[in-house]
């Protein structure tokens, strides 16, 4: 009786051997669980919080083309010569003159040996130089005047062209070199809170340069 007892017992395994089972559990499924992990912590890794995806140099740089943009566009479609579009001639003007500095005094100057191209960024800084030229005299006119409006659409595609410029040359060329963008950024916006102090209702083009400024 107990030999058959035993027999029974040992023939009643139907299954695997559940130590085996256990065994095989973490060994089929826990190296891909791992890898799914170590993806998802490397993906997050990479992935720039909002914050710093907002104060990456080229979002800020972008948005100012953007900005800029928008102006011109508003300029286009106003028909009369009274003060709306001496304001915004005005509001062009120094947000041009605004980013130009802030990209001689931050961006260029970081962007100068790292991308492999100095050629490029003098020609950038020489299209500063134009644009300026443009603005000086589009300041000593009025709504209403000859070339006053000839002279905010030449500005306006010299704008565009210059954009075009450094978005498809520098900006990839900055991407991919090794310089913390997300820094400055930070710089440039601090800058930029600066001078809308120091020339609160006049233009920047009086206010002293430091073209070497670098980054604190």
């Amino acid at each position: 009786m107990a030999q058959r007892s035993t027999h029974s017992r040992s023939n009643g395994h139907a299954g695997p051997d559940p130590v085996k089972r256990k065994r095989a559990g973490p060994h089929a499924g826990g190296r891909a669980a791992t890898e799914r992990t170590e993806a998802r912590r490397g993906a997050a890794q990479r992935e720039p919080s909002p914050r710093a995806a907002a104060d990456n140099a080229l979002t800020v740089l972008r948005a100012d083309h953007e900005r800029v943009a928008e102006l011109f566009a508003r300029f286009e479609k106003l028909k009369s010569n009274g003060a709306q579009k001496q304001h915004l001639a005005e509001r062009i003007c120094d947000e041009l003159e605004m980013h130009a500095r802030v990209e001689e005094e931050l961006f260029y100057p970081s962007a100068r040996g790292l991308i492999g191209d100095d050629e490029t960024m003098t020609e950038a800084m020489v299209e500063h130089d134009s644009m300026k030229r443009l603005i000086e005299d589009l300041r000593r006119m009025k709504p209403g005047d000859e070339r006053y409006d000839a002279t905010v659409k030449v500005l306006a595609e010299y704008v565009k062209h210059h954009v075009k410029e450094e978005q498809d040359q520098i900006f990839p060329k900055i991407r991919a070199a090794d310089i913390d963008l997300v820094a400055l950024g930070r710089a440039i916006k601090t800058r930029k809170r600066q001078l809308k102090g120091d020339s609160e209702g006049h233009g920047l083009l009086g206010l002293a340069a430091f073209p070497g400024m670098m980054i604190p």
